[in-house]
Protein backbone atom coordinates (compact mmCIF):
# COMPACT_ATOMS: atom_id res chain seq x y z
CA UNK A 1 0.00 0.00 0.00
CA UNK A 2 1.09 3.88 -0.82
CA UNK A 3 2.84 5.15 2.69
CA UNK A 4 0.46 8.38 4.01
CA UNK A 5 1.85 12.28 2.76
CA UNK A 6 1.97 15.54 4.37
CA UNK A 7 -0.94 17.56 3.95
CA UNK A 8 0.55 20.07 2.41
CA UNK A 9 4.09 18.81 0.93
CA UNK A 10 4.98 22.74 -0.23
CA UNK A 11 4.65 23.43 3.39
CA UNK A 12 7.18 20.32 4.46
CA UNK A 13 9.35 21.08 1.86
CA UNK A 14 9.83 24.35 2.84
CA UNK A 15 10.10 23.95 6.30
CA UNK A 16 12.57 21.09 5.46
CA UNK A 17 15.13 23.50 3.44
CA UNK A 18 14.91 26.13 5.97
CA UNK A 19 16.25 24.18 8.40
CA UNK A 20 18.61 22.44 6.42
CA UNK A 21 20.21 26.18 5.36
CA UNK A 22 20.10 26.77 8.85
CA UNK A 23 21.96 23.74 10.17
CA UNK A 24 24.85 24.25 6.66
CA UNK A 25 24.85 28.02 7.61
CA UNK A 26 25.54 27.14 11.39
CA UNK A 27 28.22 24.70 10.54
CA UNK A 28 29.79 27.05 8.00
CA UNK A 29 30.10 29.67 10.47
CA UNK A 30 31.63 27.71 13.09
CA UNK A 31 34.05 26.24 10.56
CA UNK A 32 35.27 29.74 9.30
CA UNK A 33 35.64 30.87 12.97
CA UNK A 34 37.60 28.30 14.31
CA UNK A 35 40.81 28.79 12.57
CA UNK A 36 42.33 31.59 9.85
CA UNK A 37 41.12 30.94 6.68
CA UNK A 38 42.11 31.65 3.30
CA UNK A 39 39.75 33.29 0.76
CA UNK A 40 40.33 30.37 -1.23
CA UNK A 41 39.61 27.73 0.98
CA UNK A 42 35.88 29.37 2.17
CA UNK A 43 35.16 29.42 -1.65
CA UNK A 44 36.09 25.84 -2.05
CA UNK A 45 33.96 25.12 1.31
CA UNK A 46 31.04 27.05 -0.01
CA UNK A 47 30.94 25.76 -2.90
CA UNK A 48 30.24 22.25 -1.86
CA UNK A 49 27.85 23.37 0.87
CA UNK A 50 26.38 24.84 -2.12
CA UNK A 51 25.61 21.92 -4.32
CA UNK A 52 24.96 19.99 -1.23
CA UNK A 53 22.28 22.57 -0.67
CA UNK A 54 21.28 22.61 -4.37
CA UNK A 55 21.06 18.94 -4.84
CA UNK A 56 18.56 18.68 -1.79
CA UNK A 57 16.51 22.06 -3.19
CA UNK A 58 16.47 19.89 -6.22
CA UNK A 59 15.20 16.28 -4.92
CA UNK A 60 12.59 18.62 -2.96
CA UNK A 61 10.93 19.93 -5.72
CA UNK A 62 10.87 16.64 -7.54
CA UNK A 63 9.48 15.42 -4.55
CA UNK A 64 6.47 17.74 -4.22
CA UNK A 65 5.50 16.90 -7.86
CA UNK A 66 5.73 13.17 -6.48
CA UNK A 67 3.67 13.79 -3.73
CA UNK A 68 0.39 13.99 -5.28
CA UNK A 69 -1.90 10.61 -4.34
CA UNK A 70 -1.51 8.36 -6.86
CA UNK A 71 -5.25 7.21 -9.11
CA UNK A 72 -6.02 3.33 -9.21
CA UNK A 73 -5.20 3.56 -12.76
CA UNK A 74 -3.90 4.84 -15.63
CA UNK A 75 -4.21 4.32 -19.58
CA UNK A 76 -1.65 2.15 -20.98
CA UNK A 77 0.38 2.61 -24.33
CA UNK A 78 -1.43 -0.89 -25.65
CA UNK A 79 -5.01 0.22 -25.53
CA UNK A 80 -5.55 -1.64 -22.10
CA UNK A 81 -5.67 0.16 -17.64
CA UNK A 82 -2.58 0.33 -16.23
CA UNK A 83 -2.75 -0.22 -12.54
CA UNK A 84 -0.73 1.57 -9.58
CA UNK A 85 1.70 -0.82 -8.03
CA UNK A 86 4.16 1.24 -5.63
CA UNK A 87 6.05 4.35 -5.55
CA UNK A 88 9.09 3.34 -7.20
CA UNK A 89 12.40 5.62 -6.40
CA UNK A 90 14.41 6.18 -9.81
CA UNK A 91 18.10 7.52 -9.48
CA UNK A 92 18.90 10.22 -11.96
CA UNK A 93 22.49 11.76 -12.32
CA UNK A 94 22.22 15.90 -12.59
CA UNK A 95 24.63 18.85 -12.23
CA UNK A 96 23.69 18.96 -9.01
CA UNK A 97 24.94 15.26 -7.98
CA UNK A 98 22.64 12.29 -7.97
CA UNK A 99 18.80 12.93 -7.26
CA UNK A 100 16.61 9.98 -6.15
CA UNK A 101 13.02 10.71 -7.00
CA UNK A 102 10.20 8.09 -4.77
CA UNK A 103 7.25 8.36 -7.56
CA UNK A 104 4.12 6.37 -9.04
CA UNK A 105 4.67 3.43 -10.78
CA UNK A 106 2.16 1.43 -12.91
CA UNK A 107 1.72 -1.95 -14.29
CA UNK A 108 -0.30 -3.38 -17.48
CA UNK A 109 -1.03 -7.10 -16.92
CA UNK A 110 -1.84 -7.48 -20.75
CA UNK A 111 2.10 -6.03 -22.63
CA UNK A 112 3.52 -6.42 -18.80
CA UNK A 113 5.17 -3.02 -19.26
CA UNK A 114 5.58 -0.89 -16.22
CA UNK A 115 5.60 3.27 -16.49
CA UNK A 116 5.84 5.94 -13.90
CA UNK A 117 3.87 9.31 -15.46
CA UNK A 118 6.28 11.64 -13.40
CA UNK A 119 8.86 10.78 -16.08
CA UNK A 120 7.42 12.15 -19.11
CA UNK A 121 6.13 15.21 -17.21
CA UNK A 122 9.51 16.12 -15.98
CA UNK A 123 11.24 14.50 -18.86
CA UNK A 124 13.79 12.90 -17.51
CA UNK A 125 14.95 8.63 -18.22
CA UNK A 126 15.25 6.77 -15.21
CA UNK A 127 18.51 5.57 -14.59
CA UNK A 128 20.01 8.70 -16.95
CA UNK A 129 21.40 12.11 -16.90
CA UNK A 130 18.96 15.16 -16.45
CA UNK A 131 18.71 17.20 -19.62
CA UNK A 132 20.89 19.87 -17.91
CA UNK A 133 23.89 17.30 -17.36
CA UNK A 134 23.53 15.66 -20.86
CA UNK A 135 23.80 18.87 -22.50
CA UNK A 136 27.10 19.91 -20.12
CA UNK A 137 28.49 16.67 -20.91
CA UNK A 138 28.02 16.72 -24.85
CA UNK A 139 29.22 20.21 -24.89
CA UNK A 140 32.48 19.36 -23.41
CA UNK A 141 32.84 16.07 -25.00
CA UNK A 142 32.50 18.19 -28.38
CA UNK A 143 34.72 20.84 -26.92
CA UNK A 144 37.55 19.15 -25.22
CA UNK A 145 40.31 17.61 -26.67
CA UNK A 146 39.03 13.95 -26.05
CA UNK A 147 36.42 12.56 -23.51
CA UNK A 148 38.40 12.34 -20.35
CA UNK A 149 39.32 15.87 -20.42
CA UNK A 150 35.60 16.23 -20.69
CA UNK A 151 34.69 14.68 -17.65
CA UNK A 152 37.61 16.08 -15.70
CA UNK A 153 36.51 19.24 -16.78
CA UNK A 154 32.75 18.58 -15.95
CA UNK A 155 34.28 17.66 -12.43
CA UNK A 156 36.28 20.55 -11.74
CA UNK A 157 33.00 23.39 -12.21
CA UNK A 158 30.26 21.27 -11.22
CA UNK A 159 32.14 19.02 -8.53
CA UNK A 160 30.35 16.04 -10.63
CA UNK A 161 31.65 13.04 -11.42
CA UNK A 162 31.13 10.64 -14.20
CA UNK A 163 32.74 8.09 -16.26
CA UNK A 164 34.64 9.45 -19.60
CA UNK A 165 31.78 7.12 -21.84
CA UNK A 166 28.99 9.20 -20.68
CA UNK A 167 30.46 12.47 -22.13
CA UNK A 168 30.90 9.74 -25.26
CA UNK A 169 27.25 8.72 -25.42
CA UNK A 170 26.28 12.20 -24.80
CA UNK A 171 28.27 13.92 -27.35
CA UNK A 172 27.07 11.23 -30.23
CA UNK A 173 23.62 11.32 -29.14
CA UNK A 174 23.42 15.48 -29.85
CA UNK A 175 25.94 14.48 -33.44
CA UNK A 176 23.33 12.31 -34.49
CA UNK A 177 20.56 14.14 -33.47
CA UNK A 178 22.09 16.84 -35.95
CA UNK A 179 22.83 14.38 -38.88
CA UNK A 180 19.36 13.56 -38.72
CA UNK A 181 17.95 17.16 -39.15
CA UNK A 182 20.27 17.76 -42.16
CA UNK A 183 19.67 14.60 -43.43
CA UNK A 184 15.78 15.36 -42.80
CA UNK A 185 16.41 19.08 -44.23
CA UNK A 186 18.32 17.56 -47.59
CA UNK A 187 15.41 14.62 -47.93
CA UNK A 188 12.69 17.74 -47.85
CA UNK A 189 14.51 19.41 -50.76
CA UNK A 190 15.58 16.76 -53.27
CA UNK A 191 12.37 14.66 -52.56
CA UNK A 192 10.01 16.48 -51.71
CA UNK A 193 10.87 20.11 -52.91
CA UNK A 194 10.43 21.73 -49.58
CA UNK A 195 13.00 24.39 -49.30
CA UNK A 196 14.54 25.33 -45.59
CA UNK A 197 13.41 27.86 -44.11
CA UNK A 198 15.78 31.36 -44.60
CA UNK A 199 16.91 34.05 -43.18
CA UNK A 200 17.70 37.71 -44.39
CA UNK A 201 19.10 37.41 -47.72
CA UNK A 202 22.82 39.21 -47.64
CA UNK A 203 24.18 41.60 -50.62
CA UNK A 204 26.96 39.07 -50.88
CA UNK A 205 27.01 35.39 -49.46
CA UNK A 206 30.44 33.27 -49.82
CA UNK A 207 30.61 29.48 -49.89
CA UNK A 208 33.96 27.71 -49.89
CA UNK A 209 34.73 24.00 -49.43
CA UNK A 210 37.89 21.80 -48.32
CA UNK A 211 38.31 18.32 -47.42
CA UNK A 212 40.43 16.95 -44.62
CA UNK A 213 41.25 13.42 -43.34
CA UNK A 214 40.37 11.80 -40.50
CA UNK A 215 41.76 8.88 -39.06
CA UNK A 216 38.84 6.11 -38.18
CA UNK A 217 38.79 2.41 -37.97
CA UNK A 218 37.78 2.19 -41.53
CA UNK A 219 41.17 4.11 -42.51
CA UNK A 220 41.81 7.73 -43.26
CA UNK A 221 38.26 8.96 -44.81
CA UNK A 222 38.02 12.60 -45.72
CA UNK A 223 35.70 14.82 -44.00
CA UNK A 224 33.99 17.30 -46.65
CA UNK A 225 33.70 20.66 -45.02
CA UNK A 226 31.62 23.64 -46.97
CA UNK A 227 31.83 27.41 -44.80
CA UNK A 228 29.74 29.59 -45.69
CA UNK A 229 29.72 33.79 -44.50
CA UNK A 230 29.69 37.65 -45.33
CA UNK A 231 32.70 40.00 -44.80
CA UNK A 232 32.96 43.34 -43.28
CA UNK A 233 35.85 45.54 -44.41
CA UNK A 234 38.07 46.90 -42.31
CA UNK A 235 40.87 49.73 -42.34
CA UNK A 236 44.17 47.38 -42.61
CA UNK A 237 46.38 47.61 -39.45
CA UNK A 238 49.41 47.72 -41.09
CA UNK A 239 48.70 49.50 -44.31
CA UNK A 240 47.67 52.80 -43.96
CA UNK A 241 44.84 53.79 -46.53
CA UNK A 242 44.24 49.87 -47.51
CA UNK A 243 41.45 48.07 -45.66
CA UNK A 244 41.02 44.03 -45.26
CA UNK A 245 38.33 41.51 -46.04
CA UNK A 246 36.90 40.15 -43.11
CA UNK A 247 35.10 37.36 -42.53
CA UNK A 248 31.72 37.48 -40.60
CA UNK A 249 28.60 35.06 -40.00
CA UNK A 250 30.04 32.15 -40.48
CA UNK A 251 28.24 28.58 -40.63
CA UNK A 252 29.39 24.92 -41.28
CA UNK A 253 28.65 21.97 -43.03
CA UNK A 254 30.26 18.78 -43.37
CA UNK A 255 29.94 15.11 -43.71
CA UNK A 256 32.53 11.84 -44.61
CA UNK A 257 30.26 11.31 -47.36
CA UNK A 258 30.39 11.63 -51.43
CA UNK A 259 30.83 14.66 -53.36
CA UNK A 260 26.96 14.48 -54.85
CA UNK A 261 25.30 14.09 -51.04
CA UNK A 262 28.02 16.69 -49.38
CA UNK A 263 26.38 19.37 -52.46
CA UNK A 264 22.94 18.63 -51.42
CA UNK A 265 23.89 19.38 -47.53
CA UNK A 266 25.69 22.63 -48.93
CA UNK A 267 23.13 23.62 -50.78
CA UNK A 268 20.44 23.40 -47.95
CA UNK A 269 22.71 25.30 -45.83
CA UNK A 270 23.08 27.89 -48.54
CA UNK A 271 19.15 28.05 -48.76
CA UNK A 272 18.98 28.31 -45.07
CA UNK A 273 21.35 31.35 -45.16
CA UNK A 274 19.72 32.66 -47.85
CA UNK A 275 21.37 31.91 -50.78
CA UNK A 276 18.04 31.81 -53.18
CA UNK A 277 17.84 36.04 -52.70
CA UNK A 278 21.58 37.23 -51.97
CA UNK A 279 22.21 39.95 -54.63
CA UNK A 280 25.75 38.33 -55.21
CA UNK A 281 27.30 34.84 -54.26
CA UNK A 282 30.63 34.51 -54.71
CA UNK A 283 32.51 30.83 -54.45
CA UNK A 284 36.11 31.04 -53.04
CA UNK A 285 38.62 27.33 -52.87
CA UNK A 286 41.46 25.69 -54.01
CA UNK A 287 41.25 23.96 -57.54
CA UNK A 288 40.32 20.49 -56.45
CA UNK A 289 37.82 19.75 -59.89
CA UNK A 290 35.03 17.88 -57.28
CA UNK A 291 34.84 21.41 -55.55
CA UNK A 292 34.27 23.13 -59.13
CA UNK A 293 31.70 20.89 -60.33
CA UNK A 294 29.98 21.47 -57.26
CA UNK A 295 29.87 25.28 -57.59
CA UNK A 296 28.87 25.23 -61.04
CA UNK A 297 25.93 22.47 -60.35
CA UNK A 298 24.44 24.07 -57.51
CA UNK A 299 25.92 27.58 -58.06
CA UNK A 300 25.99 28.38 -61.21
CA UNK A 301 25.72 31.96 -61.08
CA UNK A 302 28.26 32.42 -58.32
CA UNK A 303 31.18 34.32 -58.97
CA UNK A 304 34.09 32.04 -59.14
CA UNK A 305 37.75 32.53 -57.20
CA UNK A 306 40.68 30.40 -57.45
CA UNK A 307 42.54 31.05 -53.92
CA UNK A 308 45.14 33.69 -53.88
CA UNK A 309 47.38 31.51 -51.78
CA UNK A 310 47.60 28.10 -53.59
CA UNK A 311 47.38 30.10 -56.82
CA UNK A 312 51.26 31.90 -55.05
CA UNK A 313 52.28 28.75 -54.00
CA UNK A 314 53.04 26.94 -57.81
CA UNK A 315 54.39 30.01 -58.59
CA UNK A 316 56.91 29.89 -55.83
CA UNK A 317 57.52 26.29 -56.82
CA UNK A 318 58.17 26.96 -60.20
CA UNK A 319 60.85 29.90 -59.30
CA UNK A 320 62.67 27.63 -57.28
CA UNK A 321 62.50 24.61 -59.84
CA UNK A 322 64.01 27.11 -62.12
CA UNK A 323 66.22 29.49 -60.50
CA UNK A 324 67.99 27.22 -57.84
CA UNK A 325 65.60 26.39 -53.74
CA UNK A 326 65.66 30.28 -51.78
CA UNK A 327 68.12 31.60 -54.64
CA UNK A 328 68.05 36.05 -54.67
CA UNK A 329 67.35 35.18 -58.37
CA UNK A 330 64.12 32.88 -57.93
CA UNK A 331 62.47 35.69 -55.05
CA UNK A 332 62.81 38.43 -57.67
CA UNK A 333 61.41 36.04 -60.30
CA UNK A 334 58.52 35.29 -58.58
CA UNK A 335 57.87 38.41 -56.99
CA UNK A 336 57.75 40.03 -60.73
CA UNK A 337 55.56 37.25 -61.97
CA UNK A 338 53.22 37.45 -58.66
CA UNK A 339 52.54 40.90 -59.56
CA UNK A 340 51.31 39.90 -62.83
CA UNK A 341 49.18 37.42 -61.53
CA UNK A 342 47.57 40.26 -58.87
CA UNK A 343 46.77 42.74 -61.75
CA UNK A 344 44.96 39.67 -63.73
CA UNK A 345 47.67 39.25 -66.28
CA UNK A 346 47.52 35.52 -66.62
CA UNK A 347 48.40 34.86 -70.16
CA UNK A 348 51.45 36.96 -69.35
CA UNK A 349 52.58 34.16 -66.43
CA UNK A 350 51.94 31.63 -68.83
CA UNK A 351 54.17 32.93 -71.16
CA UNK A 352 57.17 33.37 -68.68
CA UNK A 353 56.24 29.80 -67.15
CA UNK A 354 56.20 28.29 -70.97
CA UNK A 355 59.72 29.29 -71.70
CA UNK A 356 60.96 27.20 -68.43
CA UNK A 357 58.96 24.26 -69.46
CA UNK A 358 61.69 22.20 -69.89
CA UNK A 359 63.15 23.24 -65.92
CA UNK A 360 60.93 20.07 -64.66
CA UNK A 361 57.37 18.84 -62.97
CA UNK A 362 57.02 22.48 -60.62
CA UNK A 363 56.61 23.94 -63.97
CA UNK A 364 54.43 21.86 -66.13
CA UNK A 365 52.09 21.63 -62.68
CA UNK A 366 51.80 25.67 -62.79
CA UNK A 367 51.05 25.88 -66.12
CA UNK A 368 48.44 22.88 -65.45
CA UNK A 369 46.85 25.13 -62.29
CA UNK A 370 46.89 28.30 -64.11
CA UNK A 371 45.35 27.12 -67.31
CA UNK A 372 42.57 24.90 -65.73
CA UNK A 373 41.83 28.11 -63.45
CA UNK A 374 42.54 30.97 -65.36
CA UNK A 375 38.77 32.41 -65.47
CA UNK A 376 38.80 31.78 -61.96
CA UNK A 377 41.96 34.32 -61.72
CA UNK A 378 41.01 38.19 -62.51
CA UNK A 379 42.46 39.72 -58.95
CA UNK A 380 42.42 42.66 -60.41
CA UNK A 381 38.71 42.48 -61.05
CA UNK A 382 37.83 40.83 -57.85
CA UNK A 383 39.61 43.79 -55.90
CA UNK A 384 37.88 46.53 -57.11
CA UNK A 385 34.73 44.58 -56.30
CA UNK A 386 35.75 44.15 -52.54
CA UNK A 387 35.59 40.80 -52.87
CA UNK A 388 37.62 38.15 -51.05
CA UNK A 389 39.94 36.08 -52.84
CA UNK A 390 41.37 34.14 -49.82
CA UNK A 391 40.00 30.74 -48.78
CA UNK A 392 41.27 31.24 -45.25
CA UNK A 393 37.95 30.65 -43.90
CA UNK A 394 37.59 27.30 -44.68
CA UNK A 395 40.90 26.60 -43.93
CA UNK A 396 40.44 27.84 -40.58
CA UNK A 397 36.89 26.11 -40.49
CA UNK A 398 38.82 22.44 -40.90
CA UNK A 399 41.13 23.36 -38.35
CA UNK A 400 38.66 24.18 -35.81
CA UNK A 401 36.15 22.26 -36.57
CA UNK A 402 37.80 19.22 -37.54
CA UNK A 403 41.75 18.79 -36.63
CA UNK A 404 41.49 20.80 -33.37
CA UNK A 405 39.24 17.91 -32.10
CA UNK A 406 39.18 14.91 -34.70
CA UNK A 407 43.07 14.71 -35.00
CA UNK A 408 44.81 14.85 -31.48
CA UNK A 409 47.64 12.47 -31.10
CA UNK A 410 47.34 9.18 -31.48
CA UNK A 411 43.18 9.01 -32.17
CA UNK A 412 41.43 6.54 -33.90
CA UNK A 413 38.02 7.11 -34.55
CA UNK A 414 34.63 4.39 -35.48
CA UNK A 415 33.20 6.01 -38.39
CA UNK A 416 29.77 6.76 -36.59
CA UNK A 417 31.79 8.16 -34.00
CA UNK A 418 33.97 11.04 -35.63
CA UNK A 419 30.32 12.05 -37.96
CA UNK A 420 28.75 12.53 -34.99
CA UNK A 421 31.44 15.07 -33.10
CA UNK A 422 32.17 16.54 -36.15
CA UNK A 423 28.41 17.32 -36.94
CA UNK A 424 27.88 18.44 -32.88
CA UNK A 425 30.81 20.84 -34.06
CA UNK A 426 30.00 21.93 -36.92
CA UNK A 427 26.56 23.44 -35.60
CA UNK A 428 28.63 24.71 -32.60
CA UNK A 429 30.65 26.61 -34.60
CA UNK A 430 27.79 28.15 -36.31
CA UNK A 431 26.49 29.36 -33.82
CA UNK A 432 23.52 26.98 -33.48
CA UNK A 433 24.43 25.23 -30.40
CA UNK A 434 21.09 25.87 -28.46
CA UNK A 435 19.34 24.58 -32.21
CA UNK A 436 21.14 21.64 -31.31
CA UNK A 437 20.17 20.93 -28.16
CA UNK A 438 16.65 21.26 -29.06
CA UNK A 439 16.95 18.42 -31.31
CA UNK A 440 16.50 15.29 -29.61
CA UNK A 441 13.04 14.00 -28.31
CA UNK A 442 12.70 13.43 -24.54
CA UNK A 443 14.29 9.67 -23.69
CA UNK A 444 12.03 7.65 -21.99
CA UNK A 445 12.41 4.18 -20.46
CA UNK A 446 9.55 1.61 -19.85
CA UNK A 447 10.20 -1.58 -17.94
CA UNK A 448 8.83 -4.81 -18.89
CA UNK A 449 8.42 -8.19 -16.94
CA UNK A 450 9.18 -11.45 -18.61
CA UNK A 451 6.60 -13.80 -19.48
CA UNK A 452 6.24 -16.58 -16.70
Amino acid sequence: MEGTTAPDPTQAFEAAMAAQMATVAAELGRWACAAPRTLAEVERRAVTAAQELGNALLAGVCGVRAAPPAAPERPCACGQRATYLRRRPAAVRTLLGPVAIARAYYYCARCRHGHAPLDRQLGYCAGSASAGLDEALALLGTTADSFAEAVALLDKLTLVRVCPNLARAATARLGRAVQAAEQRTRAAAWDRGTLPPAGAAPARLYLSMDGVLVHTEAGWREYKLGALYTTVARPARDRPGETDIRAQELSFVGDVTDAATFGQLLWCEAARRGVLTAAEVVVVADGAHWIWDLAAEHFPEATQVLDWYHASQYLWRAAHAVYGEGTPLARRWAQRRLADLWDGKVAKVLKALAAHRQRGEAVEEAITYYTNNEHRMRYDEYRARGLQVGSGSIESGCKQVITARLKQAGMVWSLDGARAVAAARTWLKSGRWAEATALGPPRQRTYQRQAA
